[in-house]
């Protein structure tokens, strides 16, 4: 699968090939270039906001940027991923307060809603296994939401897709130094929280998966009858970021990272039908800056 994040420069001439197709008027590689990245975007989005249908929307609105703005691209200041995930970056770091934002928008936040959801026993049934998995990976996703959307990104970018300081800085237009400084920084706060409440750490600890999971279904955290997130057969991010696991520095995390990073790498959702007919709208043509024949 094509890895934007990873240093080849086969993959940036290809998208130059490619955008240059759709600036002479190509629908069909305009449907290759955003088949290419919507995936990503959509896997960062998710990320970003926790609910699938906010993050079909942040995706949809990215791609009318990517679109809108393709004929601003400069290859000669820069690789087109750079330039596309500072689009990306700069959208999410920006974008109105989503849902579940506001309900987790701390640790405190989580803690409480943790104390406030009951302990009760579980049957080992199919159906609540299912919904034990749908559970670890919302509710880690939820703690992602704790961290300022800042520290969110770039613990997304930096540890979750393995983004290294050079490319991560290029994106979120800092240095090296402090990119590596604000991951660190959203690590140890992911981790605090992990090793004093989470029992995928300890099954000690006040948030037992298995305890909680009645509590959160009649909250409406979990949804019996919808699974959002669980996916029996799909990638896992850590198939597809490529990462040769080196990080410097990040060994005592690595248990924590590798539970964020076992969580599927989701398909985004089929843009085919909204990308035609945004493209063919008479009013998009207006503020396209080359019209597609």
């Amino acid at each position: 699968m094509y890895n934007p994040f990873v240093e080849k420069k086969a993959g940036h001439e290809d998208d130059i090939r490619i955008i240059r197709l759709v600036l002479e008027g190509s629908r069909e590689d305009l449907e290759k270039l955003v088949f290419r990245h919507q995936a990503w975007i959509y896997n960062i989005a998710l990320k970003m906001v926790l609910d699938p249908a906010d993050a079909e929307d942040v995706t949809q609105e990215i791609l009318i940027k990517l679109i809108t703005k393709l004929a601003t691209y400069d290859p000669q200041k820069g690789a087109f991923r750079t330039w596309l995930y500072r689009i990306v970056a700069n959208h999410v770091l920006t974008m109105k307060t989503r849902k579940y934002e506001r309900i987790f928008s701390s640790m405190d936040d989580h803690i409480e809603a943790i104390k406030q959801t009951p302990d009760q026993t579980i049957g080992a049934s199919p159906e609540n296994k299912l919904l034990l998995e749908e559970l670890k990976i919302k509710c880690l996703t939820a703690i992602l939401l704790c961290l300022d959307r800042k520290h969110r990104l770039v613990f997304i970018l930096g540890e979750i897709f393995d983004v290294k300081d050079k490319m991560g800085a290029e994106i979120l237009d800092m240095t090296r130094v402090n990119y590596r400084k604000r991951l660190s920084r959203a690590r140890k706060k992911i981790s605090n929280f992990m090793t004093h409440n989470c029992g995928l750490i300890d099954e000690a600890n006040p948030c037992n998966c298995a305890r909680k999971l009645n509590g959160y279904i009649s909250r409406g955290f979990v949804h019996p009858d919808r699974i959002s997130f669980y996916r029996a057969k799909a990638k896992q991010i850590i198939d597809v970021v490529e990462t040769d696991g080196s990080a410097p520095g990040n060994e005592w995390f690595s248990g924590i990272s590798i539970l964020f990073r076992g969580h599927p790498f989701y398909e985004a959702p089929d843009f085919k039908v909204w990308l035609n007919h945004v493209i063919a709208d008479d009013s998009f043509r207006d503020i396209i800056h080359k019209e597609f024949q």
